[in-house]
């Protein structure tokens, strides 16, 4: 089983990675290790619609509901924003994750289902080989394995600094206050390092959950949050849980993501959003690199540069939320509460609504 690029990992970045290299002329194989592809909808999956259109990924039939803003609390103040430019997408992540492996399989790479890697074996520079049941022989190998990455650990990559771990619930057969817009619940003492939040799916169907960065006050945050009076909506009596999990969500990159020709994209790699979590936009948009950077690398000779290039495309918007992640994080409720009160400024509320971006703070 010889291949040019082996990409460990089947959801949408993996596929992305995986359709980047096979497009680009490199002989693919995408490893899964579950029998279907794809997280299992373990995702809260609301993005830009700008940002989906950015991965080139088609998202069509995977869209659920539209949100126009949201409704921003603090632990006493509540604000509504709007945004004019670009509407928010609520969408079936699993549909997604299948889109884009199904276009990873339309430029030519392959497929194995079942077959977790499970160890690998490094030769040379560009000799490496994987063993999933089976072993399979390539050039290079991009790790787009999650927050959890085997590849990452296997390769000695340094860790990840910093982690929210979150609790969501997906709840149907209600009455949802409004389907337009998204509930964001941010307590620096009760939901420290992360937020809450409540994303409607449609009129009788919503996404709530909260991450904390402080896992000892895991289950003191979980009870908190969903006593809010603004959720009790979802504690009808007719409610029916659809789905609920925990998930780790990484926030901000991994000091390197290149070692050899070793590659990780994606969540494997942090390339997450600090401020909201989201990696589904930056990791596909890595992951595009990562298979341009390997062709450039294994077809035209070129010093392999994915980590530089990734981090002049990505890194400066990446450090950006960062930065306003560590600064937010510093605030006493207090003035989170001033901070909501301002919101309603016509003034602020305005600026926001015509140059928010859900994924690009430097975009404008």
């Amino acid at each position: 089983m010889d291949f040019d690029v082996i990409v460990i990992g089947g959801s949408a970045v993996g596929g992305a990675a995986a359709a980047s290299c096979a497009r680009n002329g490199l002989s693919t194989a995408i490893l899964e290790e579950d029998k279907h592809v794809g997280k299992y909808k373990r995702c809260t999956a609301i993005c830009s619609e700008a940002g989906l259109k950015s991965t080139k990924i088609p998202y069509q039939n995977s869209i659920l509901n539209r949100v126009r803003g949201a409704v921003i609390h603090s632990p006493n103040k509540s604000a509504e924003i709007s945004m004019n430019k670009d509407r928010g997408i609520v969408f079936d992540r699993q549909q997604f994750d299948e889109n884009s492996i199904d276009r990873a399989i339309y430029y030519g790479a392959e497929l194995y289902k079942e077959h977790r890697a499970i160890s690998f074996r490094h030769f040379s520079y560009d000799n490496y080989s994987v063993f999933a049941g089976k072993t399979f022989n390539s050039s290079a190998i991009i790790g787009a394995d999650g927050v959890a990455s085997h590849t990452a650990y296997s390769f000695g990559f340094p860790t990840l600094k910093s982690v929210a771990y979150c609790y969501e619930r997906e709840v149907t057969n209600i009455e949802v206050p409004y389907s337009d817009l998204v509930d964001v619940f941010i307590d620096n003492e009760n939901l420290p390092g992360f937020f809450g939040w409540s994303v409607p799916v449609d009129e009788r169907t919503v996404r709530v959950g909260f991450g904390t960065t402080a896992l000892p006050q895991l289950m003191k945050a979980k009870k908190f949050f969903y006593s809010q009076k603004s959720l009790l909506f979802i504690k009808s009596k007719k409610a029916r849980i659809l789905r609920k999990f925990n998930a780790a969500i990484p926030l901000g990159p991994r000091k390197r993501t290149q070692q050899g020709n070793v590659l990780l994209a994606g969540d494997a790699a942090g390339q997450t959003k600090a401020t909201t979590g989201g990696g589904l936009i930056f990791g596909s948009l890595c992951a595009d690199i990562a298979g341009q950077s390997l062709h450039d690398h294994l077809n035209m000779g070129k010093k392999l540069d994915y980590e530089r290039r990734w981090r002049r495309e990505c890194g400066m918007t990446l450090e950006s939320h960062r930065k306003v992640r560590k600064t937010f994080d510093r605030l006493p409720n207090r003035i989170l509460d001033i901070s909501v009160s301002a919101l309603s400024l016509p003034i602020v509320n305005s600026a926001i609504s015509k140059f928010g971006d859900m994924d690009y703070i430097l975009k404008f």
